[in-house]
């Protein structure tokens, strides 16, 4: 007698069992050829990476002669990824716009600065530091709302400087030195009083000539202009050579998560 378990299972199961082996090859097949962000593990092993398939690259520029590139995600994220490094930064900042404002090389490190303008400001900066495979980012957010930082490398220092007086509180200059990075104020111009108009003198009478008459009035339009008054929202310029940084407090700076990818 057959068994009634036995009896249950469909003629055509064979057939079934078949086609499915013959798609989920097929699935396999097609997963390979979409994804091409697969690398090595270097156990013989392959792994997917996740950047390369998943993000979109915004800039590429050079850290220490290598690519590297600011890469954006579908939901505002962002990171970095270091080629020569195989090394991939994990920002922490979010937003619809970002760019890199400033890559300089410095003595020890490469500085990255970011610029993520928000909402009611229009240039907000995070400051970030590669040394080797290693990263660190400055708590600090450095807001321009007027303008951009004007950035330079001089002397071993790098500085970034407003040249546009903020609205709400003093003009600022950052100052990387030694690893360690500073924010030093800066002062803005005091006006000048406007010089003192002054006509011009009458012409001397001939001696041989009786008096002159009375001159007439002076000619307006001879009357020098007053001098306009300077431009309140001018910001001195920093002392040329190397930007004195004693007294100051470094600003605090925490350590960049890394991750691996090929």
């Amino acid at each position: 007698m057959v068994s009634p378990i036995i009896r249950r299972i469909p003629a055509n199961a064979t057939c079934r069992f078949g086609v499915s082996r013959a798609f989920g090859a097929i699935v396999a097949a097609c997963a390979v050829v979409v994804l091409t962000g697969c690398v090595s593990t270097g156990s013989g092993k392959m792994g997917l990476d996740f950047g390369e398939v998943l993000a979109k690259e915004q800039q590429v520029f050079f850290v220490n002669g290598e690519r590297a590139a600011l890469r954006r995600y579908y939901n505002d994220s962002y990171d970095i990824k270091l080629y020569g490094q195989k090394k991939v930064m994990e920002l922490e900042v979010k937003g619809a716009m970002m760019m890199v404002a400033n890559v300089a090389e410095v003595p020890g490190a490469t500085l990255i600065t970011l610029d993520v303008p928000e909402m009611n400001c229009s240039h907000v900066y995070h400051v970030y530091s590669v040394s080797g495979t290693q990263s660190s980012k400055w708590q600090n957010s450095y807001r321009s709302c007027e303008g951009p930082l004007s950035f330079n490398v001089a002397n071993g220092q790098w500085t970034a400087r407003q040249t546009v007086k903020p609205a709400v509180g003093k003009p600022y200059m950052l100052v990387y030195q030694d690893g360690n990075l500073y924010t030093r104020a800066l002062e803005v111009s005091k006006p000048r009083p406007p010089a003192k108009p002054r006509p011009k003198a009458a012409p001397k009478a001939a001696a041989a000539k009786p008096a002159a008459p009375v001159a007439d009035a002076v000619n307006l339009d001879d009357v020098s202009a007053p001098a306009a008054a300077a431009n309140l929202d001018e910001i001195d310029a920093p002392p040329p050579g190397k930007i004195n940084t004693s007294g100051l407090k470094a600003d605090t700076a925490s350590e960049v998560k890394m991750k691996d990818e090929k």
